[in-house]
């Protein structure tokens, strides 16, 4: 297939989500910070400057060919929204912004803590500066989906969040129901400016991990509440939805995959899942992603990266609800450039479809 007949990212994404063969295998770099470092920008100024988040990102991705778009999101998250602080990273090796001090601490400020105004909390305003860039250039606006969990560690901390599970499960219980309702809130500001058909809702579960939690915590205290918002989203008319189920999930499958999510849902998974068994758990209903471990990518050899590459591309390339490349989670700041050419390497050599295929 020569160039000029080649689809665009957006052709190409759009032909996967819709249930048919594009031209090749779409590969997404998922490059936040480290285009920040390819063009010697500060990572502050990369999460406070929007213009310029943006306008790096399309650099990096001119320069290495993969497909998808600008991006802003952080894991760490809930806790700046609710009242506390902020820490922006002063180096490369910070990677990305932390919450610095939780706004929960007692059993006492659950009960006295406020659901915040969405318009001034925390990352929304620049998100929101975000989703405007993104829809003049024809892109979605993005709708933070949690998970809850995110927010509630973000509002309570990690370890304190871990105890109370077990020693105060009803005051944790507490903050995801005022986490939830943020969440649902923040989604009615955004609809309202861009339109629920020109949002995207994406979920991020890297403490739900079974790294982290076991499948009975999950169950027993973040399921309930995923729902909520999943439902809720839907509800509001928002149709395109993206889970990065980070981390160790494989206890959490059969949970998520009852979720009510919308048709064609696009799923990336932690490096120790296996492609397969989540398009299976999934019912090859969705469009599963994935997944490059990241430390391979930031230490490995371009040689390794790019087997790890082939041997992804193999197992999910011709999955009957569709597949895209793309590292198991965001890639390290301090990624080899070479090993990020070696995605898009890998899926030029490995991942076209004969024309036969394609519709």
């Amino acid at each position: 297939m020569s160039g000029a007949e080649a689809m665009t990212p957006q052709e190409r994404m759009a032909a996967v989500v819709a249930g048919r063969r594009p031209d090749r295998v779409p590969v997404f770099g998922f490059v936040g910070a480290y285009a920040a470092r390819l063009y010697g920008l500060s990572l502050k100024d990369f999460y406070t400057d929007i213009e310029k988040c943006v306008r790096v990102q399309f650099l990096a991705a001119d320069l290495h060919g993969y497909d998808d778009a600008p991006r802003y999101a952080w894991a760490d998250w809930g806790g700046w929204e609710f009242g506390g602080t902020v820490h922006f990273p002063e180096s490369y090796v910070e990677f990305a912004p932390r919450t610095e001090s939780h706004p929960v601490s007692t059993l006492a400020d659950v009960e006295h803590l406020k659901t915040p105004d969405p318009r001034t909390a925390g990352m929304y305003p620049l998100l929101m500066e975000y989703n405007r860039i993104m829809r003049r250039m024809g892109l979605p606006a993005r709708i933070p989906g949690g998970s809850v969990t995110n927010v509630v560690n973000g509002i309570v901390g990690g370890e304190r969040l871990l105890r109370w599970y077990v020693r105060e499960p009803e005051a944790v219980r507490t903050l995801y129901e005022k986490a939830t309702a943020f969440i649902l809130d923040a989604a009615d500001m955004i609809i309202a400016e861009f339109g629920a058909e020109n949002c995207v809702a994406g979920f991020s579960a890297p403490l739900d991990s079974n790294d982290l939690v076991s499948p009975k915590v999950f169950e027993k205290f973040a399921v309930l509440y995923l729902k909520r918002v999943s439902e809720g989203l839907i509800h509001r008319g928002v149709k395109r939805f993206g889970l990065h189920i980070c981390g160790d999930h494989r206890g959490n499958l059969a949970a998520w995959a009852a979720l009510p999510i919308p048709p064609r849902t696009t799923i990336s998974i932690g490096s120790g899942m296996d492609i397969v068994q989540v398009a299976e758990a999934f019912g090859h209903k969705h469009v599963v992603m994935g997944n490059v471990s990241t430390s391979l990518l930031a230490t490995g050899t371009y040689e390794e990266v790019y087997e790890e590459a082939r041997r992804c591309i193999e197992r999910g390339k011709d999955l009957p609800g569709g597949f895209a490349l793309m590292p198991a989670c965001e890639a390290p700041v301090t990624t080899p450039p070479l090993n990020i050419h070696a995605l898009v390497k890998a899926v030029n050599d490995c991942g076209r479809y004969a024309e036969k295929q394609r519709w």
